[in-house]
């Protein structure tokens, strides 16, 4: 069997026109009236493949674009699946499930359920059903619950694979395998769910992380004992991302997790991503989809479009989930394309509406058009596409460990030029996405860097040439670290939003002095306002020593020296005094 990048199985498929298309597409794409003896990394059709693109079957029924475009844009959609084979760090994993079923709650409606399930023919579960009041704890995963209950007055331990509550409980739906009986139609479905577990289940990585970039990890907590940061757990609606105050550690379970992406949208600084569909996986992609108005789609909503008819003018690119757009993904969208973008999808994220409304507000001001349209309907899509806006066209390379908001920044930075078009609110939540500055009070500043050493986005940064504290609005996270780690309470922080001129892109000086020079040597070691911070700190103390007092505009060697020759001198006294 022979193994191809890209299979078009084109069975079903007939005519001149199919003909024309095989001839401009044949460089590139192998094309089979089957799949059975044919093996590819993408292909239209599911079998013998390791992507499945069922965009390419939807495209070619419904686009009645000219054949050119149409080759362009299977073009396309073939290479955007493959930049998420080549930078995706999805893994496949699985658990068993045993048929083991705990019930919890009373009622009609739990009773009738449990004489359902003890007549189910399709899997055969050992169930129980007890009321909610004698369950105390549940923990552990699909497959391998744990529940401590009390039963006839006694403490006991219970194990059971999966679970349904007839009551309202938004802690235990956070579980993977723990359904509510509400959220089905009937019961019928409720078990179709649960049956499609039982045996192994089969679940993939859907987001990585590196702790380096992340504004949680191992950090100092706020006043309130938590972390600066941690909108990852705060959006998170399953046990996906949870957190660990005590030790300052974020706790990942691929198995917990819905796949939704907010985790990826809302993180700042980009230590989230999604993994099967990387910002470097994007952002190649997009290579692909310049100078075309794209019509972004959501995978799982696909299927409301079989009969819509494609606009020619339009190029469909399909995202995998919903949810992990950022404004780092929206801006990218507009510059790659240099066209205004459509989104189809039932659902956007609180994350995702900040970020697209940011992106709009920002488009408003610059070109006086917003760039990014949400249509949960077929109907609104049709109203969506009737008006397509043509933008700049910027390409931007991205690094691979570049912080989202210096990727941002630089796409931004284009945008603006040298012109000035005014401020635009940071997100409406003012906790999910947050733009701002920070000021610092330069009296009060003794350039001790303790912000600088806080910072890991590269926002404050020291300058040793002029013993000065510089600070990059762009790159800010607002995560407040800095504001806390200020021994001398100099810096506030503003949630203002986005200067869209080129100051805001600056290294703007916020505080300055002159070096200090060692007494003993001249060698300059320190800022002046630290060592006169030192002096009034520990003046009281060696008010009577004047040795030591030297010792406080002293070099660290020079400090030695003296300390030292301090200490000689007294055993020298204390000798005499024995003699």
């Amino acid at each position: 069997m022979r193994i191809y990048e890209f299979l078009l199985v084109c069975d079903g498929y007939d005519g001149d026109e199919f003909n024309d298309l095989k001839a401009l597409c044949s460089d590139w794409l192998e094309f089979s009236s089957t799949s059975a003896t044919h093996s590819a990394i993408v292909s239209n059709r599911p079998e013998n493949c390791d992507i499945y693109a069922p965009e390419i079957d939807w495209y070619l029924k419904n686009s009645a674009a000219p054949i050119d475009v149409r080759a362009q844009n299977l073009k396309r959609m073939y290479f955007s699946r493959m930049a998420r084979y080549e930078y995706g760090t999805d893994r496949d994993f699985c658990v068993p499930v045993p048929s083991t079923l705990l019930l919890i709650g009373e009622g009609e409606e739990a009773e009738e359920f449990l004489n359902l399930v003890k007549e189910h023919k399709n899997t055969h579960y050992e169930v129980g059903l007890l009321p909610a009041d004698s369950i105390l704890s549940i923990a552990g995963n699909l497959g391998e619950f744990k529940a401590k209950i009390t039963f006839e007055n006694e403490l006991k331990e219970l194990s059971f694979a999966q679970a349904v509550i007839f009551y309202e409980d938004d802690y235990l739906t956070r579980f993977m395998g723990i359904e509510k009986a509400s959220d089905y139609e009937d019961g019928s479905s409720l078990l179709e769910k649960l049956d499609s577990r039982v045996g192994e289940y089969h679940y993939k990585t859907t987001v990585t992380y590196d702790s380096s970039s992340c504004q949680y990890f191992h950090r100092r907590p706020d006043k309130s004992g938590e972390g600066h940061c941690h909108k990852c757990a705060n959006v998170c609606p399953s046990f996906g991302v949870t957190k660990d105050n005590s030790i300052m550690e974020l706790i990942f379970s691929q198995l917990d997790c819905v796949g939704c992406g907010g985790c990826v949208a809302v993180c700042p600084t980009g230590a989230i991503d999604y993994a099967p569909f990387s910002i470097q996986a994007f952002n190649e992609t997009l290579r692909h989809y310049q100078n075309t108005q794209i019509l972004l789609i959501a995978e799982p909503f696909l299927g409301d479009l079989k009969d819509f008819e494609i606009p020619s003018h339009l190029s469909p690119l399909i995202i995998n989930r919903e949810k992990f757009l950022s404004e780092a993904h929206i801006l990218a969208l507009l510059q790659e394309s240099g066209y205004s973008c459509v989104y189809y999808s039932h659902i956007v994220s609180r994350p995702s509406i900040e970020a697209i409304k940011l992106v709009n507000d920002i488009y408003r001001h610059i070109y006086k058009n917003e760039g990014f349209f949400v249509a949960k309907t077929p109907g609104e899509l049709e109203s969506a596409l009737t008006n397509p806006h043509k933008f700049e066209n910027y390409t931007y390379s991205l690094s691979p460990s570049e912080h989202r908001r210096s990727h941002f920044s630089e796409r931004l930075r284009f945008a603006i030029k040298d012109k000035d078009y005014g401020v635009v609110e940071s997100g409406v939540s003012q906790e999910l996405i947050r733009y701002g500055q920070i000021s610092i009070d330069p009296q009060a500043c003794t350039l001790c860097m303790s912000c600088v050493g806080a910072c890991n986005v590269g926002s404050l940064s020291a300058n040793s040439s002029d013993f000065s504290l510089r600070f990059n609005a762009s790159v800010c996270t607002t995560c407040s670290y800095c504001v806390d780690s200020c021994p001398e309470n100099a810096i506030t922080l503003e949630l203002s939003g986005i200067a869209l001129n080129p100051t805001w892109f600056e290294n703007k000086l916020m505080a300055k002095d002159e070096a200090f020079a060692c007494i003993e040597c001249g060698k300059s070691f320190a800022t002046k306002k630290s060592i006169e911070k030192v002096k009034e700190k520990m003046t009281p103390f060696f008010r009577n020593d004047p040795d030591k007092l030297k010792s406080l505009e002293c070099c660290p060697e020079c400090k030695v020296k003296i300390m030292f020759g301090f200490v000689s001198d007294m055993r020298a006294h204390q000798q005499f005094e024995v003699v």
